[in-house]
């Protein structure tokens, strides 16, 4: 059996065990292990191996059949020592493929070696760090457990191993150059050598490793080795796929490597595919949580063969103070498709099929996708039914990201450029253009202008029709009193194009435990990666507000005057752009009622029924009259990043398909130690705006848009955490 998760572990024979390094791997078969270029970073680092990683750039790998020598005088020189910890229950199929029974080695003769903790160990261990990597030493005073135990007990057992072959994947190289330019300072590796240049660690997260067990600790890999190998990349690609951008994956990954393979060894992660990257598709993003030590692991598609689909590269983890829940995975299919191609084989050109043969259909439009959700039932969000509806929605919703769910999603979120800075926003109408965004992401904006980016590269001029007067736009946890600020951090665009495709917002609330994903263009700039990215989670919990507890603010802070459309330019016209308060809309007597003020009509989408701002107020009356509850805020487990601001929580409903459940707002940040965290955000709940973006949208009537302005010292406390949040976003 061969696709299965291992440990790789390397160390120095004639240096002390902080030289020693692990990371995670998958099983070939024949003996092989294919693991990251990341085990062998002190190797290529050393004088001693300039040659090796000079031959490797030169042509693109270095093999035992060719470069037998340049191999073994490398690897003594460094005296690199590699072994391979292999679970318990593979065991037997190893053993039969070697024909060699396997050699146990106690826990405690192999101390613990790990090259990535970032946490105190509780049990009595003490950690040394040595280049950015935590190194679990045995402490001196332990006593030697009992032998015949942790025989009993061991759920792994290690074998030495070489090196068989080194090689690069130019595609990642040249994907990661454009995704994550060094002017963006980014840092790829967890070393801290100042002396690493952006170029090596981008050489380093491109670069592979195969290694081949040794029989009896003896044998070398040889030319009939080479030839096991190409047999076994060519059984893997029968069990490896492509994942598609928003299918669900399983990483099975050794968090902190060789720590503790009692307890970690191929502990399973999941997620989606986040985003794909490279012209070949060649590094994929997924926020399957994972750790250092992940380095290597082996990423399967989540259907009933468990494809391979992806190698882990590199887990971002921190950066900048923010805890990054996002991985870098390199495609599965292009590295074997690499690898085959520096052996020399035929493979390439005539298996090539292997590879995509399992790969789903992405041609599913919207329509057809809407009428598969509309498939599940006609269950409503009632309290006896929910449980079944989260069951049948769940079930639906992974089939329907299987089916070109992303595609919907990148014809319907796009990137909102302003000044230096971006966010996110949502198309909630084709034809005029509107998108809904924060307001805090177009607070730069020169008189209301921003820039629309598409997720084909595309372009468009947006403007600003009204935004609102969050507090984060103003104050900055001063303790400065909050009055007079809107309880919603919102802002509409308009655009005098029309759009590819639009998301309808939601009109009820959906229950707690929900599957939502959120989409936009967090960590990444829509100018180096195009589409939007993706992270899957639930919603937390919905907190509601009392109607009328909430008043609309009589000093509006932008107000559009005489704008019209113009398709020949293809650009909103703005004649005027006041400041001033506009009042269209007062509190008289406890209720919202209109204002003798004249109703300006920019943007009136083609609909044979009008609607004016009176049904809103008198819905408004209504909901006042009955001592109505709002949803004033909504609180998911999606992962949220710097940029994400404006992105739409989708959400399936069991009849009405894909909707606008909610728009980012911020995540959470610790402010003390300044560390964010992604996993708790919050969004405005969609059912609370729905029908006064509808009502702008049929009529055209900016004033309508008033109602998004409402204001609430207690509920504007609410999105402060009681002190207003230093969110990044």
């Amino acid at each position: 059996m061969a696709g299965f998760g291992v440990i790789v572990e390397f160390s120095r024979s004639k240096f002390t065990s902080s030289d020693n390094l692990s990371c995670s791997g998958v099983y070939l078969g024949n003996g092989f292990v294919l693991t990251h270029g990341t085990i062998i970073i002190d190797v290529i680092k050393n004088k001693l191996g300039k040659a090796l990683l000079q031959e490797i750039l030169r042509k693109g790998f270095i093999d035992y059949e060719k470069d037998a020598s340049l191999i073994t005088e490398t690897f003594q020189a460094t005296c690199s020592e590699f072994q391979i910890i292999i679970p318990t229950e593979h065991i037997n199929s190893v053993k039969e493929e070697l024909q060699v029974p396997p050699k146990t080695t106690s826990d405690d003769q192999r101390y613990l070696l790990s090259s990535a903790a970032s946490t105190e160990p509780e049990n009595g261990t003490r950690a040394s760090h040595s280049r950015g990597k935590a190194i679990w030493e045995k402490p001196r005073n332990s006593s030697k457990p009992n032998d015949n135990l942790m025989q009993k007990t061991l759920r792994y057992s290690s074998h030495p191993a070489s090196v068989a072959m080194v090689f690069l994947q130019d595609g990642i190289t040249e994907s990661l150059s454009t995704i994550m330019p060094s002017s963006q300072g980014w840092k790829l590796t967890e070393d801290k050598d100042e002396n690493l240049t952006t170029q090596f660690e981008r050489i380093l997260l491109s670069t592979f490793v195969v290694l081949k067990i040794m029989k009896n600790g003896q044998e070398e890999v040889g030319k009939a080795s080479i030839t096991d190998l190409i047999s076994s990349v060519k059984k893997i690609a029968n069990i490896t796929t492509r994942s598609q951008k928003g299918s669900g994956v399983f990483v099975e990954s050794s968090p902190f490597g060789s720590l503790s393979p009692d307890v970690f060894l191929n502990s399973l992660s999941y997620g989606i595919i986040s985003n794909v990257c490279g012209r070949n598709g060649d590094v994929l993003l997924t926020d399957a949580r994972c750790i250092m030590g992940s380095e290597g692991a082996p990423v399967f598609s989540d259907n009933e063969k468990r494809n391979l689909c992806g190698l882990v590269i590199s887990p971002f983890c921190w950066r900048q103070g923010e805890w990054l829940g996002l991985t870098l995975v390199a495609s599965a299919c292009t590295i074997l498709t690499v690898l085959m191609h520096h052996l020399k084989s035929d493979f390439h050109e005539e298996n090539s099929l292997e590879f995509t043969k399992n790969v789903e259909s992405d041609q599913q439009s919207t329509k057809q996708l809407h009428e598969v959700s509309n498939g599940i039932s006609s269950l409503m969000f009632d309290d006896k039914s929910s449980v079944v509806s989260l069951q049948l929605c769940e079930k639906m919703l992974k089939k329907s990201m299987n089916e070109g769910f992303a595609k919907i999603v990148d014809s319907c979120v796009v990137g909102v450029q302003c000044g230096s800075g971006w966010g996110s926003g949502v198309i909630v109408n084709k034809t005029p253009g509107i998108i809904i965004t924060c307001a805090h992401v177009i607070g730069p904006a020169n008189s209301g202008a921003v820039k629309i980016v598409l997720a084909d590269g595309s372009n468009h001029q947006g403007q600003v029709v009204f935004k609102t007067r969050p507090a984060t736009l103003t104050t900055q946890n001063t303790g400065t009193c909050r009055q007079g600020k809107s309880v919603w951090d919102l802002a509409i665009i308009a655009t005098a194009k029309s759009l590819p495709s639009s998301l309808p917002l939601a009109t009820e609330i959906h229950p707690k435990g929900w599957p939502v994903v959120v989409a936009g263009y967090g960590v990444f700039s829509p100018r180096y990666l195009p589409t939007p990215t993706l992270s899957r989670g639930i919603i937390s919990k919905t907190i509601n507000f009392p109607v009328q507890s909430l008043h609309l603010s009589e000093h509006q802070s932008f107000a559009v005057e005489h704008s019209s459309l113009s398709e020949e330019t293809n650009t909103l016209m703005i004649s005027k752009v006041s400041e001033d308060c506009t009042d269209s809309c007062k509190i008289k007597d406890g209720f919202f009622s209109q204002s003798s003020q004249n109703i300006e009509l920019h943007c009136g989408r083609e609909d044979s029924k009008k609607h004016s701002i009176d049904s809103f107020a008198d819905y408004w009356t209504v909901c006042m009259k009955n001592d109505q509850m709002i949803p004033l805020m909504m609180q998911t487990t999606c992962a949220v990043y710097a940029g994400t601001s404006g992105g739409p929580v989708i959400a399936l409903h069991p009849q009405h398909g894909f909707q606008v459940v909610g728009i980012v707002v911020c995540n959470t940040q610790d402010t003390k130690n300044k560390a964010s965290f992604p996993h708790i955000n919050l969004a405005v709940p969609a059912p609370a705006i729905a029908r006064i973006i509808e009502e702008y949208i049929i009529s055209g009537d900016k004033n309508v848009l008033s109602y998004l302005d409402i204001e609430s010292t207690a509920a504007s406390q609410l999105w402060a955490l009681g002190v207003l949040s230093k969110s990044s976003l």
